[in-house]
Formats: structure tokens, sequence, C-alpha cells
């Protein structure tokens, strides 16, 4: 029972972390970050996603951690909290793929899912250029949706 209990705290501390990593990465100023909506269900709560490459600008050649952020979004109100979506993420280069998160992850194909609505990858851009980061939700908390998409433009220099 005591291992139970131990198991249970390292859970409860580690889901504290990441849900105050996730807060401190909503308050990011605008100029460094792009936010972008899903599109809006009847129900009047939607779905947005922040994405911030770092470090920024992007360069060809160097390492670029990209961070996703998954916000719930309610009528007349700002981004709240952070959404557990099942996702994968694509990005493209002239309109064909260059890399994709779940091959990368090793499920090609496959939904990831996101327990505290933050993922962070590596990436380093080959080409300069215009690039496109597709970012895909087909589900939120394993219960499958209707898959939707947003869509996010990057220069690489």
């Amino acid at each position: 029972m005591f291992k139970v209990c131990h198991g249970y705290q390292v859970r409860i501390a580690i889901r504290t972390v990441m849900i105050s990593i996730g807060i401190l990465c909503t308050h990011i100023p605008q100029s460094k970050a792009q936010t972008s909506s899903f599109n809006k269900p009847a129900s009047e709560v939607g779905l947005a996603a922040v994405l911030q490459p770092s470090p920024r600008p992007v360069h060809t050649g160097v390492p670029t951690n990209i961070i996703i952020t998954f916000l719930t979004l309610r009528l007349g109100q700002k981004a709240d909290s952070m959404l557990q979506p099942d996702y994968d993420v694509i990005i493209l280069k002239d309109g064909k793929q260059d890399f994709r998160l779940s091959a990368f992850a090793g499920q090609p194909g496959q939904p990831l899912h996101t327990d505290g609505g933050i993922v962070i990858f590596p990436y380093t851009f080959q080409q300069r250029g215009g690039y496109t980061v597709n970012i895909t939700v087909y589900g939120i908390l394993f219960s499958p949706i209707r898959p939707d998409y947003v869509q996010f433009p990057l220069n690489v220099t």
C-alpha cells in the first residue's frame, strides 16, 4: 500500500510541474508565437493551438524546438485551459511532407496523445524559405472527433 501512495504522489508532482510549465508557456508574447483556432463547433467551445519555434528566428542547420500548446476556447473569453488532444504534426516544404511527428515518435500515421497540453519536439530545417506546420487533432482524451487542423506558416532563413 505504501508503494501505491508513493506512486500516486509522484504522478501528482509530475502533473503539477507539467501544468505549471504549461501556464508559463501560455503567457508567450504574441510577437514570438502564433495562435490559430480550429473550426469552432456550435457548442461554443473551440480548440486553439499556439506555435512557438525556439530559437527564433529559425535558421537552416540549427536545431529548433517546436513548441505547441493546445488550448480550449470559450465564446467571449480568452483561451483558458490546456487541452489533452490526440494529434499529429506534419511539416511541409513546398506542399510536400518534410517531417511527420508520429513517424518520428515511432508510430507512423497513428495519432499521438499529450497529457499536459504541451508538445515539444526538435527539428532541424535543411532549406531556406517558407514551410507550413500542419497540426491535426483526431480526438480529445482518446475520444475520437471529426479530424480538424490548423496550419502555421514558418519562414526559415
